[in-house]
């Protein structure tokens, strides 16, 4: 444990106020439009709207299980007069606008406002069970003294200042889930790391499944974002959403800083992508988001393209469409598409574009039959690609190497002088980087 470590949990600062139902519904009513709104829309007048909201259900957080008896026996509590047990909310920014994300107690929280906005009725109750005035009563139909019980109640909460020392909160987080179903890595940095860039990935993933569940529903034509949908392999379930939210992660750390030797896996690019969002997200500076959105979109046009003669672009089909295993989504493919669309102008005009980008996919670890290593260690995968295959150097009918990226890749080549060596060794001997 290291000596800052030390020092910054000893330093931990919160408070414990007591907060009425009524505030806390009004509160989370704030973190679920939070959510919504997109980072271009979000000027200082509409900001202001969203002061000290609740982010009740981030994508980090456990998909939402309780059963009706649970949640009724939340609202029995209250109207009993049981005490709640305390809730922990972090605030996630130091000069903003004080949004709190759950820590511990989104199952309470959960069956409370649920409650009130009339989505479930109370069912199963061990004290007022026979009452007929709660009884399978919704809150519309409970009596006004009954209601106002509910909302003037008043629940603890502990609230943490924002942590100046993110693997603080990390311990914590761990600390206070312990005795329950663990966090997955990617959930505890999606609560660690909280940002708009980490916002705007949840968005995209969770307004691909609303259209995408629309579009079943309704039978309506699929149109884009059905095609992004099937890309990205997206799922409802909790652990595929933190895959997914992970691997976009990655994607969008390619499309920002291009191939970074030092990040040998999947996991650490999304951390490190996280992390760093995150820390300019508390200092209230600017996370690039606009122009990286802008790269996202230019990326998702390539996919679709890709889509029209492959039906997902990530899958192993890029690499031999005879493969009968259909690995839908694999994540060193996604990392070289995301290399071709930083380092490379593309011609979406020439017919070409397609054969050329599965070339270079040929050219990359996940194509080499002799290759054993990680096929996301990204110091393998510039070996391959720009020492090996010198991709760079190649003329392809509809890509060229951008000219701001010319001194990128100059520069990347000079750190990896070692492997450039002739004769250092060859492709059997990548074994060497693992």
């Amino acid at each position: 444990m290291s000596k800052d470590f030390q020092e910054s949990i000893r330093d931990i600062k919160h408070n414990r106020p007591l907060v009425s139902v009524q505030d806390i519904v009004k509160f989370i009513k704030k973190g679920e439009d939070y959510l919504k709104i997109g980072h271009a829309e979000m000027d200082e007048q509409k900001e202001m709207e969203f002061l000290q909201g609740i982010i009740l259900s981030p994508d980090y957080q456990r998909s939402y299980k309780s059963t009706v008896k649970e949640e009724s026996s939340i609202i029995e509590s209250l109207l009993v007069g049981i005490p709640i047990p305390e809730i922990f909310l972090v605030i996630s920014g130091e000069n903003d606008i004080q949004m709190r994300h759950v820590m511990d107690g989104q199952h309470r929280l959960n069956s409370i406002y649920r409650y009130v906005n009339n989505q479930f009725p109370l069912k199963n109750m061990d004290i007022l069970k026979d009452n007929p005035l709660f009884d399978n009563k919704r809150f519309s139909e409970l009596e006004k003294k009954d209601k106002i019980r509910i909302l003037g109640s008043h629940i603890s909460i502990l609230e943490f200042e924002s942590f100046g020392n993110p693997e603080v909160e990390i311990e914590l987080f761990k600390r206070y889930n312990r005795n329950t179903k663990p966090l997955e890595i990617q959930e505890i940095e999606m609560a660690t790391y909280f940002s708009d860039t980490s916002k705007f990935i949840s968005k995209f993933i969770n307004e691909l499944i609303d259209h995408a569940e629309e579009t079943r529903i309704f039978n309506k034509e699929e149109n884009e974002k059905d095609q992004l949908f099937k890309i990205y392999n997206i799922t409802k379930t909790r652990n595929n959403k933190q895959k997914n939210h992970q691997e976009i992660c990655v994607i969008l750390n390619i499309l920002e800083n291009g191939l970074q030797e030092n990040l040998r896996d999947g996991v650490m690019i999304s951390k490190n992508f996280l992390k760093s969002k995150a820390e300019k997200y508390k200092k209230g500076e600017d996370e690039c988001l606009e122009e990286l959105i802008f790269k996202f979109d230019e990326f998702n046009k390539l996919l679709l393209l890709i889509s029209r003669q492959i039906e997902y672009p990530f899958s192993s089909y890029m690499i031999d469409e005879q493969n009968s295993k259909l690995n839908k989504f694999l994540l060193g493919i996604a990392i070289v598409l995301a290399a071709i669309n930083y380092y490379f102008e593309i011609d979406y005009s020439d017919q070409n574009v397609v054969s050329v980008v599965r070339q270079i996919i040929g050219f990359s670890p996940m194509a080499d039959p002799q290759y054993k290593a990680s096929t996301t260690n990204i110091k393998n995968v510039i070996t391959h690609l720009f020492i090996f295959n010198k991709i760079h150097e190649t003329n392809f009918d509809s890509l060229r190497i951008s000219d701001d990226k010319k001194d990128v890749i100059s520069s990347l080549l000079k750190e990896n002088e070692f492997g450039i060596k002739k004769g250092l060794f060859n492709k059997n001997e990548l074994s060497f980087y693992k």
